[in-house]
């Protein structure tokens, strides 16, 4: 029975994924450190001193300026389309829900969305891919791992969601890759829906209602 889902925030329910290229490409350039994007998108997903740490000694200046950029141009994105309707369809379902995210606790302050309980980079001592985060969130639902479907964009959301026991849901948004790790493909975030609803013995509607 799936009584939780939990979700990434970058490029799975904020449209983000083109920006945060563009903040880390910025960064590293600040500093010296010239990345293409193809380098860089790969890595999308990982802590900030994770990544800046691949690639230079001062990690933590140039995480600083990626978000600092990033914060300035916000306007830039916004949640993808069906993103309210889907949290509320399984809250109807009464199916729990969380945010994990490598961003920090200030961005997602600023950011102030209706969802919760949101777990942050600042709120573990290891990110993804290690399953801390995604324990912690389980932790704060109330919810077993093998009562959870965990939804994302990256190899970094999938792998945590595969070591502990949690359903794993690929999101291509349109950009269909392969995984290992997933144990289902999907496009839209409102198709997570009829795969709670399969797996809960629920009859699966493929548009989103309740």
């Amino acid at each position: 029975m799936i009584k939780g889902v939990i979700f990434d925030l970058d490029g799975t329910l904020l449209n983000s994924k083109a920006l945060r290229i563009k903040a880390w490409k910025h960064a590293f350039q600040a500093f010296g450190v010239d990345l293409t994007e193809e380098e860089i998108a790969p890595l999308i997903g990982l802590p900030g001193p994770d990544l800046a740490g691949k690639f230079s000694s001062k990690a933590f200046e140039i995480e600083s300026e990626e978000e600092r950029f990033f914060k300035m141009h916000l306007g830039e994105m916004a949640l993808f389309g069906d993103v309210h309707n889907t949290f509320r369809v399984l809250s109807s379902i009464n199916v729990r829900t969380s945010i994990v995210t490598s961003s920090r606790r200030a961005f997602l302050d600023i950011l102030n969305l209706p969802y919760g309980p949101v777990v942050t980079i600042d709120d573990v001592v290891f990110g993804k891919p290690d399953p801390e985060p995604y324990i912690k969130a389980l932790s704060l639902l109330g919810v077993e791992p093998r009562e959870s479907v965990v939804v994302g964009d990256a190899e970094t959301d999938l792998i945590p969601a595969r070591d502990i026991g949690s359903v794993s849901v690929f999101i291509g948004h349109g950009n269909r890759k392969f995984s290992n790790y997933a144990d289902y493909y999907i496009d839209e975030v409102s198709e997570v829906i009829p795969i709670v609803k399969r797996l809960n013995g629920l009859q699966a509607v493929r548009d989103s209602g309740a």
